[in-house]
């Protein structure tokens, strides 16, 4: 089964940091249950912080912008182009380092995982002392 999108097919989620662009939504339309993915825009100045994924890997390509990248304790810009490959339960963040939105690409592993989504770590050591924008 072959499934097409354009613009108006996505699932728009608006989030603090930009807006989402489902894909493959992990709470509804799972088309595909082995990835979720989504088309992620980040606003100028702002980002998604430190979190993990447990039990999905996740790819980040840049289709645009400028981003700090973070995984682990590596910090790492990247633009058009570049991408990161981030293991399942990897502490990560993402930063809009330029004046114009960084348009990313996401896909991770296990749409229909029990485990949780997202966890929050921007609050913890070592991640809430380390220089993000």
């Amino acid at each position: 089964m072959a499934l097409f999108f354009g613009n108006e097919d996505y699932r728009k989620e608006r989030v603090v940091q930009g807006l989402n662009e489902w894909v493959n939504h992990p709470h509804a339309d799972v088309r595909m249950p082995g990835l979720l993915a989504a088309r992620a825009t980040i606003l100028p100045g702002e980002g998604h912080s430190f979190h993990r994924h447990p039990g999905r890997e996740e790819v980040i390509y840049v289709l645009s912008g400028q981003v700090a990248q973070w995984i682990g304790q590596d910090r790492r810009e990247l633009e058009a182009g570049a991408c990161a490959l981030i293991p399942a339960g990897e502490v990560h963040a993402s930063f809009n380092m330029g004046d114009k939105p960084a348009l990313l690409f996401v896909v991770l592993s296990g749409a229909t995982s029990k485990e949780p989504m997202v966890v929050d770590c921007s609050g913890d050591e070592p991640w809430r002392s380390l220089p993000a924008p």
